[in-house]
C-alpha cells in the first residue's frame, strides 16, 4: 500500500443509493447502458472505468451512494439519464487487488487495520479502478482500491 493523489478527473457517471450486496446488481443494469450511451453521443473512453463508494462501511446492508463512471475525454451538452461530473483530486492510500471480485472485501480486512495503525484517518470516499476486468471471477482482474485520506 502506498500514498498518492490521484488527478482530477471528468466522468460520464450514474448514481444511486445502495448497498454492498446490489452493488453488482446495479452495476450489470446500468454499464451496458452506459457503454451505449457514450458511443450514442460519440464519447470517447480516457481510463479505466471507476466505482466511488460514499459514505459505505462494511455492514453489507448499510446504504451508501454508489457512482459508476466512465473516465471521459471532455464534457458535452447532453440531457439524459446518465451526467458528467468533475472528481476532484483524491489524496489516498493505494493498494491493488489482483482476483475474484467476490474476495475484494478480504483486501479491504488488510487495509483498513493497517491505516489505522499508521495513525491515518479515511474520508468518506473510496474508489475502486478496474485496470483489468475480464469477468466477476477472474483470477487476472486487477482492480486498484484507493481509500481517501483526511
Amino acid at each position: 500500500m502506498n500514498e498518492k493523489t490521484v488527478n482530477p478527473l471528468t466522468v460520464f457517471y450514474h448514481k444511486e443509493t445502495t448497498t454492498l450486496r446490489k452493488v453488482s446488481e446495479v452495476a450489470d443494469r446500468e454499464i451496458p447502458k452506459m457503454y451505449e450511451e457514450i458511443q450514442k453521443i460519440g464519447l470517447k473512453e480516457v481510463a479505466p472505468m471507476q466505482f466511488r463508494y460514499l459514505d459505505c462501511t462494511a455492514d453489507l446492508d448499510k446504504e451508501f451512494t454508489l457512482e459508476i463512471a466512465i473516465v471521459v475525454d471532455a464534457k458535452m451538452e447532453y440531457s439524459g439519464k446518465y451526467d458528467f461530473q468533475e472528481w476532484g483530486p483524491l489524496k489516498c492510500a493505494s493498494s491493488v487487488f489482483k482476483g475474484d471480485l467476490n474476495k475484494i472485501g478480504e483486501e479491504y480486512d488488510k487495509i483498513f487495520p493497517e491505516l489505522i495503525k499508521n495513525g491515518k484517518q479515511p474520508s468518506n470516499e473510496i474508489r475502486e479502478v478496474y485496470t483489468q476486468y475480464i469477468k466477476m471471477d477472474s483470477p487476472e482482474n486487477i482492480t486498484e482500491i484507493q481509500i481517501g485520506l483526511n
